[in-house]
């Protein structure tokens, strides 16, 4: 059995690499392919929260897909991506994620 036995394998750095690009490139094409399919996730609750209040956290705002928004956060802040502004600012730029004003 040679699984805690290690071998003295030589990494191919050219190998390596043209693995590690492949991978990046394939995870890229797919970020891309399903960018709509999440897009209109959002679409579609955002639709179903029209008017809407909920108990506990009020009005829905602002329908960002889940991707996009951990990208604004680790960009701008949190602090940033609540505020005020930015929900008025995101309300403006996309009508069709926002349910409700900010």
């Amino acid at each position: 059995m040679n699984i805690l036995h290690f071998k003295e394998n030589k990494i191919d750095e050219k190998e390596h690499c043209k693995a590690l690009e492949d991978y990046i490139n394939k995870s890229l094409t797919n970020e891309k392919m399903t960018e709509k399919h999440r897009e209109n996730v959002a679409r579609k609750e955002a639709k179903d929260n029209v008017g809407k209040t909920h108990p506990t956290l009020g009005k829905c705002v602002a329908n960002i897909p889940a991707r996009d928004y951990f990208r604004l956060v680790a960009k701008y802040g949190k602090d940033t991506v609540l505020s005020k502004e930015f929900l008025q600012y995101f309300n403006k730029k996309h009508k069709d994620l926002s349910p409700n004003k900010a």
